[in-house]
């Protein structure tokens, strides 16, 4: 088995900030100290590599401090930086997590990279071909500076066999909708929420949707469904995962996980009700604690999770 990742752009620095929303013209108050963590894929490739999986990034940062910054923190993590490029023209993506701890409520404030397109390195195109896993999200799509690189990584992965997943996520609505059905068509499994399902399938939904988007490429459709849990939606059937019962403190970076974990069971011969009841229990295990980055679940955690609801842990976390 090949028990690999690449996770491709979406390469973010968030700043997280407790506080009580809204926050309101020239009603100060005590945020209680702001944390520099990795955002978007960083979520994903933290938690991937604390599974024990391969994980390595491709796509570009600034070199600048947050830039450096990222780098330091999933290099600290065990994730395979080398197919970063390090742009020196570019601003690395930063996003302003401002997060209520009491109604779990959060509102991002990002600002988007602009740069020169980077090339698509030979380093880059290696690191993919031998990966067992193509992942990306929607915002991939929209960084200008992986122009280049988003579509030569997916058809690397394509023309050696590594299955792509490509989670929708909400910003896809920004995606031209040719280019969107494109790139739905060049994938195997599609990663969504209930909410997202639209977004991908020309406003459609439900079962209706559900036939549309396997007719158009993907083999598999994974639907999140918060504490719900999850479903796997195949052309020769579906199965559905229950959700865990957890106190939930923050939802940042859930999805995140929930994908991560997703690819770690399946690389591991895990069958698909089988991945989703692992990724639901990284979910639960997430969203009890404040933001993402570096205090994504541990192993630890996960189990904890997996125990108090008298669920067998098939794998290595």
């Amino acid at each position: 088995m090949n028990v690999s990742v690449v996770s491709l752009g979406d390469l973010v620095v968030d700043l997280i900030a407790p506080v009580k929303l809204p926050v309101m013209p020239f009603q100060h108050q005590e945020s209680g100290g702001a944390q520099p963590e990795p955002g978007g894929s960083g979520n994903f490739m933290i938690l991937g590599a604390r599974l024990g999986m391969h994980v390595a990034s491709v796509g570009t940062v600034g070199d600048d401090l947050f830039g450096r910054f990222l780098c330091e923190v999933l290099e600290r993590e065990g994730v395979d930086i080398r197919g970063i490029a390090r742009m020196p023209d570019m601003q690395s993506t930063l996003v302003l997590d401002l997060i209520d701890r009491d109604t779990g409520q959060h509102v991002f404030i990002g600002s988007s990279n602009r740069a020169n397109p980077a090339p698509f390195s030979a380093e880059m195109e290696a690191i993919i071909a031998g990966t067992g896993a193509l992942f990306f999200q929607g915002y991939t799509l929209l960084e200008k500076a992986n122009v280049h690189i988003t579509p030569r990584a997916i058809a690397t992965a394509r023309t050696n066999g590594v299955p792509v997943y490509f989670d929708i996520g909400p910003t896809v609505k920004h995606v031209p909708l040719e280019e969107l059905d494109r790139i739905i068509g060049l994938s195997d499994v599609l990663m969504m929420t209930e909410d997202e399902v639209p977004l991908a399938a020309h406003g459609q939904s439900g079962e209706a949707a559900y036939g549309w988007l396997l007719a158009h490429g993907p083999h598999t459709l994974v639907v999140k469904q918060g504490a719900q849990g999850c479903t796997v939606i195949r052309k020769e059937g579906r199965w559905s995962a229950a959700g865990f019962a957890v106190p939930v403190v923050d939802t940042i970076g859930a999805g995140d996980c929930f994908d991560a974990a997703f690819i770690y069971a399946r690389l591991c011969g895990q069958d698909w009700a089988g991945a989703g009841r692992f990724a639901n229990a990284i979910g639960a295990a997430n969203v009890q604690k404040l933001g993402a980055g570096q205090n994504v679940p541990t192993c630890a955690e996960v189990q904890a999770v997996l125990n108090q609801n008298g669920v067998w842990n098939p794998l290595s976390c």
